[in-house]
């Protein structure tokens, strides 16, 4: 018996019952840290490397070079994207891709700018220019931050409906974005939210250009049909029309660039051009701590107030990508959430002293990655040398590039992002889901995504703590001995403080309720109960109280020694309280005997 077991131990001078707090050993952790061990065991590479096979290089040449075909047009884009130069887009697609094959831990994960990231920094890009370079090495230091204190965990509190919802909402704004460009309206308007972007289209459609509309158009028709038809034919048909289908982003920039070069020589320019892309190596720059742009001079805490929330929410939602993907294309292997946290640290602080603009998972070039065959991370790095010859070689190419196929780019890529699927699945699982679900688009429409996810993630934690602070409590009047009326109450979960009232009440009101059989004894059954506070002790205490008013008896049985414990380090007067019998009829009889 646990009342028996205590009073030994207290007679022993043992204190038994004292809470047994985790032993912290701060200086070896922080000796494990710095060990020769741990930087192997993070720096990737040099796990995989020693074991690299010959035969493994060329499926990684194609994979790299077929990622890159995608990735100019993807890259370029997100930088126009995000207010940027379209140079930009690149420089952190290539400063990405070889961090990653330094400290990535999947092979098929890509890791390059992506719209999200690009609608999420914009408005900064907007007011800091350059300085949003300090966003990206912060939101990389923080990510980098989270990987080694592991706290992974915090990516737990946001639920699928909220990740599905943000997603949508994202396509939403990213596509309204796009319109400018697809229909080569000149004005730039407020901003590139949802709601500004749709009021400088309405206030300036009479500046909408027939022949980019068009171009626009028909690149998202061209793109979207081949989409579609990936898995059409057999044998090399099957194959023909996969690469197509994977090559379809770079073959309709092909197409428009060799367009708008070929009207070019007859003096005709009917598009608006993407323009000159600087050539060569990306520019080493150190983030700025004090920034004055468009006559507005920002000191460090300026610039912190206008990046607000972003220095959470764009870590948070980047390492939700990459462990998303990772897990997606890691064909059921465990990935290791904390070095990808690391690794994608590393990349983004990296990216900071080239481009603004910061990385993240690229489902997409994932995709590519693994369908094409890539054996190792060996293809982000041929990747990453792909870009950096384009920029040597294809920046006069770049310029005839025209920005209604860039923006025909973004938006077919926009279409396909949107869960579909995982909507209706929410729908019909479980409808109270679709509550998170739009309040978390609304607010990332209205308010923009940084404190979308954010109210999205607040409003399923009421959820959550609804649920908390009403457990699940089944009560049963049992009549033993033909006159001993017990009230047997059973508590599904663990205790906390928000439900420490909600218990008592309960457990009085029926008490008071039994009119036809007054209640002998209550007996609460602890055994689905692993955790009390300090607030469900005193209330328990209460009941206690309150019980032996009425001359109703309280026994607290089968619970576990760390709960009976945080009881008696309050009370002593709960030890008698306490019984550990197998059978129930055991208990009341004990307690009858009392």
């Amino acid at each position: 018996m646990i009342e028996a077991e205590l009073s030994l131990a207290d007679d022993r001078d043992d204190l038994d019952y004292r809470e047994r707090l985790p032993r912290v050993r701060i200086v070896p952790r922080i000796r494990s840290l710095c060990s020769l061990g741990t930087v192997r065991r993070r720096v990737h590479v040099l796990q995989w490397l020693p074991k690299y096979r010959v035969q493994y290089l060329l499926s990684d040449v194609i994979a790299g070079v077929t990622v890159t075909l995608t990735a100019i047009p993807q890259s370029i884009a997100y930088g126009i994207l995000a207010n940027l130069e379209p140079q930009d887009g690149i420089y952190s697609n290539l400063v990405g891709c070889f961090m990653y094959f330094l400290f990535g831990s999947v092979k098929d994960v890509t890791v390059a700018p992506t719209s999200i990231m690009a609608i999420m920094v914009q408005g900064v890009v907007l007011r800091l220019g350059p300085g949003a370079a300090l966003l990206t090495l912060l939101a990389g230091a923080v990510t980098f931050l989270f990987g080694v204190l592991n706290l992974g965990f915090l990516v737990r509190f946001i639920s699928m409906p909220v990740i599905t919802g943000f997603t949508t909402a994202a396509c939403l704004t990213i596509g309204s974005a796009q319109l400018r460009s697809l229909f080569g309206i000149s004005s730039k308007g407020k901003g590139s939210d949802f709601i500004d972007a749709w009021e400088n289209v309405i206030h300036n459609i009479g500046q909408t250009r027939l022949w980019d509309t068009l171009l626009g158009f028909s690149s998202i028709a061209f793109l979207v049909i081949f989409r579609l038809t990936k898995d059409c034919g057999r044998g090399k048909w099957k194959v023909f029309f996969k690469y197509l289908s994977l090559l379809r982003n770079a073959l309709v920039v092909i197409i428009g660039a060799s367009l708008a070069y070929a009207l070019s020589l007859e003096g005709i320019e009917p598009f608006k051009l993407t323009g000159h892309v600087e050539p060569g190596v990306p520019p080493f720059h150190v983030p700025p701590f004090s920034i004055t742009n468009n006559g507005t001079h920002y000191a460090f805490g300026d610039m912190i107030s206008v990046m607000g929330t972003s220095i959470i929410t764009i870590p948070l939602v980047s390492i939700l990508e990459i462990i998303s993907i990772g897990k997606a294309f890691s064909k059921e292997k465990i990935v290791d959430a904390t070095q990808e946290m690391i690794a994608l640290g590393m990349c983004n602080m990296a990216v900071a002293f080239t481009s603004p603009l910061p990385v993240a998972g690229s489902f997409t070039r994932t995709a590519i990655n693994n369908s094409s065959g890539v054996r190792t991370s060996l293809g982000c790095a041929v990747t990453s040398s792909m870009l950096l010859l384009a920029l040597a070689l294809l920046t006069d190419a770049f310029y005839f590039i025209p920005k209604a196929t860039l923006a025909s780019v973004v938006i077919s890529a926009m279409i396909f992002m949107v869960d579909y699927r995982g909507i209706a699945e929410i729908w019909r699982v479980k409808k109270l889901d679709v509550i998170p679900l739009v309040g978390t688009v609304i607010a990332c429409l209205l308010l923009g995504l940084d404190y979308g996810i954010l109210i999205g993630t607040a409003i399923n934690c009421c959820f959550l703590l609804y649920l908390i602070s009403a457990p699940t409590i089944t009560m049963e009047t049992i009549l033993l001995d033909s006159s001993c009326h017990t009230l047997l109450v059973r508590p599904a979960s663990d205790l906390t403080f928000s439900s420490a009232e909600y218990l008592r009440d309960r457990i009085t009101r029926a008490v008071a309720e039994a009119y036809e059989a007054p209640i002998d004894v209550v007996v609460l059954d602890g055994a689905g109960v692993n955790f009390v506070d300090t607030t469900v002790a005193k209330n328990l205490l209460c009941v206690e109280t309150d019980l032996r008013a009425k001359e109703v008896g309280l026994v607290l049985w089968r619970w576990s020694r760390a709960t009976a414990g945080a009881l008696v380090r309050l009370d002593r007067n709960f030890l008698p309280l306490l019984r550990d019998d197998k059978e129930l009829g055991e208990v009341v009889r004990g307690w009858r005997e009392v």
